[in-house]
């Protein structure tokens, strides 16, 4: 058997297990350097236990002994190299006998791990007599045995007593293990002061190992203990001198660093090799990654994986993570993804909460094996709780998405604010984000831009580009275009695209800047380059606008390829608007001779590839046939798609229709879609829908709400069509008040509003009556063309109601009013001829009003002339006079509006009025019903109305042709009616009498 000797460090019994654990003193590590910017190796080394060597034994006073010989320090070669271990156990117990202590010492320890015998703890009794004898080598054994619980029970206070005991006589080991109870709080509370006092006394007495627990405890700063870097390094100096793989560790650490000592990158890495050839496992991953970055040591990627490797496969957590990034990256190695991942689930087993948030990214992304987001979330939610910024914030991303787990916008923002405490700028853009979209929070843009502002400034580069387009827009904060572009410039200096294409754009374009197009062609051609389409895009057509503009042949020969290339690779990337800028080169002939089909292709693919601007393009040439033949279908889906896309160009195309192509009920949601956003002139049309019922049921109330819209934002034509609504109670409660007030706004241009405010006067409505105040707002909206206006001018001098009676020029304005498309002027003109007996002289409308056929020769109509049949009085009104047809000087309507619609609004003007008691208009109403014009036919309704209006001419003065003439057309009417319907007729004539006024009832008499 090979000789065994009890040796000084680092040199440890290698034969006997049970002697080998009494006499070995484990001490459990140090706390680790302070973590700076290096990597995590040494965190992963200084956290190893260092196993002490063999118990250092001060020499025998007389070193000729066998036992000494054999046991003593650096000895060995001394003794017999035939000796055996029962002479050695003889040799020493003999030894011991005589009294020597140090021999006893030695000899306890055998005689109880059983060292050529079996075990006894009779050695425990001879460890304890020398102990108490005074051996300071015996106080120490005992003292481990009781702090480890070895062969004895285990006492803490016990071992502390016999520790110091020892530790007082100048044993290191005894102090070392006296400054790891205290720094560990065995058997009391840490006491880092006093395990520092502990480490440096083991120091002065030879233990390299406390030099280097003391460097950490000085370099860190503990309780008790003030940090001193310097003085750290001066203890990781000496311990790494002494031969101590931690101090040389720690020292080249500290020279990498240049952390308490000038920074020296190639020393540094001498003593992390020296550290490693110690067995440091952390000083090979350390320098593994130095071979690797080439930083002290020549570059060698090959020997840097095998270094790390090494430390890997023997247990090192950091470089078991660092391992898998090497094959993740295939550094020194061949690229593999499946080893990877393989290393980084054996590094987050082992608590790396960097592998773990590696490895959570290889599940949620399918990197190295299967996809697996519960996988994914389970880890990423371990590195989260760890403490990793970075896996907050995708935890955050994953809990936002709901990927692993149900979507938790709550627990997401918590992870984006624990990661953005941190100082990690991406997490305060994730918050961000959520205020601005008010997603698990209410939405606050104010809030958003202070939360991008802050992670713009920890150079996030989304966020930076957030705080420009928020300056941009004024979102959150006031618009500040020239603020916006330093954001946007700082995003793009930062490598985001999109920011180098924003700065681009407003360089080249001086918006809010002074225009600088040669800044402006650099950063757009950075996005280009970077693949940027819309960049591509903006570049291009500047390329082919400065070729356009002049300057020498060869600079716009190249201007011209340049620009044509960029639009090429935007066009490549199916990118729309590529499209649309294609379609204008060719149109407008920028760099190329004009070409309206090839521009009409180019504008077809980008509309196809949903292009708002190649859209209203196509929306518009086809409808005014602008280089395309004219084509209301492709018209029409050209705009519908831009529409639908918001646009508000095609919206106002679609609300007025394109020809045939669209229905009503399509005019009247795009009218209502514009209307919604605010626009008054689409929430007067729409009005003007609900009026007619175009597109939408009639409906007066709706009507109203929208005519009220308009004109408070100032619409003229709304204000007149709400004033007429109020006039006439139509949509709501009758205002006559109000209803001169919107007129009265109206009127400066509005003819319709001017008659109405001449009829509130000549009628007393709203207004206290003034016929010379009426006459003057009636002549002025005669002259601008209103026919109503022009019809009760001339029921003033037919009547002789405030001027001198004057049938000549009652007769002029009769005649005005129906050229304006009056029926008043025009039923009173064919009454009048009836009166006359001129009836043929009339044109085909105004016989129809005296429910006379026309003169074929003069209509081109079939059929004998004379009494026309009640059913042929049709179409009296027509959309032609249908503007006109409305009682109360209506407000003109659109010219798209369709005959029914229109004179079904008429009709109920006119029975409106007629209710009033306007006899033109009770005459009126009275052939729409005979005919079934804008209302249910009903031929007894209609006679009937004839009779009143007869009797209102009647009982008015100056009236009597009319009264006549009416009374011949009743009894035309008449003559055609069944029995039944003749009694209908005068039963509800009779109730017509009592209830309906006349003109001058409802006026006042008039003046002669």
């Amino acid at each position: 058997m090979k000789s065994v000797a009890l040796l000084h460090p680092p040199r440890r019994l290698a034969f006997l297990p049970a002697l080998l654990t009494a006499l070995t003193l484990t001490a459990a590590a140090v706390a680790p350097l302070g973590v700076g910017a290096m990597s995590a190796g040494a965190q992963d080394a200084a956290r190893l236990p260092r196993p002490f060597p063999a118990l250092p034994l001060v020499p025998f006073g007389d070193p000729t002994t066998p036992c000494a010989l054999r046991f003593g320090a650096s000895q060995e070669w001394a003794a017999s190299p035939l000796a055996k271990p029962a002479q050695l156990l003889a040799s020493c117990g003999t030894e011991a006998a005589a009294g020597n202590l140090d021999a006893r010492a030695i000899y306890g320890q055998m005689v109880l791990f059983g060292y050529a015998m079996p075990p006894s703890d009779a050695g425990l009794a001879i460890l304890q007599q020398a102990a108490v004898d005074g051996s300071r080598n015996a106080q120490r054994v005992v003292g481990s045995l009781y702090r480890d619980g070895t062969r004895v029970p285990k006492d803490t206070a016990a071992a502390r007593r016999w520790l110091t005991l020892s530790a007082d006589q100048g044993d290191g080991l005894a102090a070392e293990t006296l400054g790891l109870m205290d720094y560990n709080g065995e058997g009391g509370a840490v006491d880092f002061a006093s395990a520092y006092a502990e480490f440096v006394r083991a120091a002065d007495h030879g233990s390299s190992h406390s030099a280097s627990n003391a460097g950490q405890i000085l370099f860190d700063g503990r309780a008790g203990v003030p940090r001193d870097v310097e003085g750290g390094v001066t203890w990781f100096i000496q311990g790494a001198t002494r031969g101590d793989a931690d101090g040389a560790f720690l020292l080249g650490m500290a020279l990498l660093r240049g952390t308490g000592v000038k920074q020296d990158v190639q020393n540094a890495a001498g003593w992390i090799n020296t550290a490693a050839e110690r067995g440091h496992l952390g000083a090979h991953a350390v320098l593994a990654d130095l071979y690797v970055a080439g930083a002290g040591v020549p570059r060698d990627e090959k020997k840097g994986f095998a270094l790390m490797s090494y430390a890997a496969s023997r247990g090192s957590v950091y470089a078991q993570r660092r391992l898998g990034e090497l094959y993740a990256g295939g550094t020194g190695t061949a690229r593999n993804l499946m080893l990877a991942r393989a290393w980084h689930r054996k590094a987050a087993l082992e608590g790396d909460a960097t592998a773990r948030f590696q490895l959570a990214v290889e599940y949620r992304l399918g990197i190295g094996g299967p996809k697996d987001l519960d996988a994914a979330i389970g880890w990423m939610r371990g590195a989260a709780q760890a403490g990793l910024a970075a896996a907050q914030n995708d935890l955050g991303t994953m809990l936002q998405r709901g990927e692993g787990e149900p979507r938790n916008l709550d627990e997401a923002k918590q992870w984006y604010q624990r990661a953005s405490d941190q100082g990690l700028g991406i997490a305060a853009f994730n918050l961000a984000s959520l205020a601005d979209a008010g997603l698990g929070m209410p939405k606050d843009p104010a809030l958003a831009f202070r939360l991008a502002h802050t992670g713009a400034e920890r150079g996030d580069p989304q966020a930076t580009l957030m705080v420009g387009r928020m300056l941009f827009v004024g979102d959150g904060v006031p618009v500040d275009k020239a603020q916006a572009l330093v954001w946007y410039r700082k995003a793009a200096d930062l490598g985001n695209v999109d920011g180098a294409r924003q700065t681009g754009w407003q360089y080249m374009y001086g918006i809010g800047v002074p225009r600088d197009a040669v800044l402006g062609q650099r950063y757009l051609e950075t996005a280009a380059r970077a693949g940027n389409a819309q960049a591509q895009t903006i570049l291009g057509l500047y390329l082919l606008e400065r070729q356009a503009d002049g300057g020498k042949d060869a600079n716009k020969n190249a201007a011209k390829a340049d620009g044509k290339a960029w639009l090429v690779k935007a066009v490549a990337q199916n990118f729309a608007p590529a499209y649309t800028a294609m379609g204008t080169v060719y149109s407008k002939g920028q760099g190329m001779p004009p070409d309206q089909p090839a521009a009409i292709k180019w504008f077809t693919r980008g509309a196809e590839s949903n292009d708002l601007a190649s859209q209203r393009v196509l929306c518009l040439a086809y409808a005014n046939g602008a280089g395309v033949p004219r084509n209301p279908e492709l018209a029409q889906r050209w705009c519908r798609a831009a529409a639908q896309a918001g646009d508000l160009f095609a919206m106002r195309r679609l609300a007025v229709g394109i020809a045939d192509t669209t229905s009503e009920r399509d005019s009247s949601y795009w009218q209502w879609r514009i209307a919604s956003r605010g626009d008054a002139v689409y929430q007067s049309m729409l009005g003007d829908s609900y009026d007619l019922g175009r597109g939408v049921p009639a409906d007066f109330s709706a009507a109203v709400y929208w005519f009220r819209l308009a004109a408070e934002q100032g619409n003229v034509s709304a204000q007149s069509s709400l004033a007429w609504h109020l006039f006439t109670g139509l949509g709501g409660e009758r205002n006559d008040r109000e209803a001169l007030a919107w007129a009265n706004r109206a009127a400066d241009t509005s003819s319709a509003a001017m008659a109405m405010v001449g009829e509130a006067y000549l009628h007393g409505r709203g207004v206290a009556q003034d016929v010379t105040v009426a006459r003057g707002w009636l002549e002025k909206a005669a002259a601008v063309g209103s026919g109503e206006a022009a019809s009760d001018l001339a029921n003033l001098y037919e009547t002789g109601n405030g001027v001198p009676r004057d049938d000549a020029r009652a007769l002029s304005w009769h005649r005005k009013a129906a050229a304006l498309g009056s029926n008043a002027g025009t039923i009173a003109l064919a009454l009048r001829a009836q009166a006359a007996g001129d009836v043929h002289a009339l044109n085909g409308r105004a016989m129809q009003w005296l429910a006379v056929a026309a003169d074929p020769v003069a209509t081109g109509a079939t059929g004998a002339t004379g009494v026309a049949g009640v059913a042929g009085v049709a179409g009296v009104a027509g959309a032609a006079g249908a503007a006109g047809a409305a009682g109360g000087s209506r407000a003109p309507l659109s010219n798209d509006a369709t005959e029914s619609g229109l004179a079904s609004w008429a009709a109920l003007s006119t029975l409106n009025e007629a209710l009033l008691g306007d006899t033109l208009r009770q005459y009126e109403i009275g052939m729409r019903y005979l005919s079934g014009d804008g209302v249910m036919r009903d031929k007894a309704l209609g006679d009937a109305w004839l009779q009143r209006a007869q009797a209102s001419f009647a009982a008015e003065p100056h009236h009597a042709l009319y009264a006549d003439a009416v009374r011949a057309v009743e009894q035309r009417v008449s003559a055609q009616l069944s029995g039944d319907e003749r009694a209908q007729a005068h039963r509800v004539a009779v109730n017509l009498l009592a209830t309906v006024p006349s003109s001058a009832v409802a006026t006042g008499a008039y003046r002669s």
